[in-house]
């Protein structure tokens, strides 16, 4: 595979978030009123929740993106309750102003990352949940949220269609993060890619294998995992709640 650091920039990363960001709005643009009414396969959500959810993502970090090159002290949401509000007032409209709503904040995000200061990466901003972090990160987080949310809206987007880059980079991302959690099951994790064992928790456990795409797609939550070999031969470890 291996997913390769020095191509991590945000200059790198833009022109794969504007094809997701394309992909995405191409689905959307299929969705009939009813359609959008209709579950997403994030439990309690619509999948107007999901574009709303979407929108204001990015909207959060063009937020951090101005504070980053101004004076002033923009955090992305000002606590959970406003991130949450915004998505239930949004979720009853009609799946055309759902759309406009979706390109505009999309594209006015794309074109803040495309003009932002070269030397002005690496400033501290305020995140929500993850305090003071540099606004390099909105980029690879907007594509993060593109991909899975996109999967999520249940028409067919699946781990399958993920950017191989995508894939390299979040699987590593998933793994550093589990190794931190106290919580997640001893195993050892190899993707058919490149083979390498990526061992996760204490003690011994099973060998999980399979394509990278399908471990991502299945350590996310957004696939049981069905396409995956364990070894030795037995049910699946129980990874905990994935959150971006």
């Amino acid at each position: 595979m291996p997913h390769d650091e020095g191509h991590d920039s945000p200059a790198a990363l833009l022109p794969l978030l504007r094809t997701s960001a394309d992909r995405l709005l191409a689905t959307a643009a299929k969705l009939s009123d009813e359609d959008v009414r209709a579950p997403s396969l994030l439990p309690g959500w619509s999948r107007a929740h999901v574009l709303t959810h979407l929108a204001r993502s990015a909207d959060s970090r063009h937020r951090l993106l101005v504070s980053a090159r101004s004076e002033a002290d923009l955090p992305q949401y000002a606590d959970e309750g406003q991130r949450e509000q915004e998505i239930e007032e949004g979720a009853d409209r009609s799946a055309a102003l759902l759309l406009d709503d979706l390109d505009s904040s999309l594209h006015r995000f794309l074109t803040a990352v495309g003009e932002h200061p070269d030397d002005a990466w690496e400033v501290p901003v305020r995140w929500l949940g993850g305090g003071l972090r540099p606004v390099r990160g909105a980029v690879g987080s907007m594509l993060r949220e593109v991909e899975v949310h996109h999967t999520d809206l249940a028409t067919g987007h699946g781990p399958a269609n993920w950017p191989a880059f995508f894939v390299a980079r979040e699987l590593e991302t998933t793994v550093r993060k589990l190794r931190e959690d106290p919580g997640a099951p001893p195993m050892a994790l190899c993707a058919d890619e490149d083979r390498v064992l990526r061992v996760v928790g204490d003690g011994p456990g099973p060998r999980v294998s399979g394509p990278a795409a399908e471990l991502l797609g299945w350590l996310t939550g957004r696939t049981d995992g069905r396409p995956l070999t364990v070894r030795p031969s037995g049910p699946l470890p129980t990874p905990p709640p994935w959150r971006n």
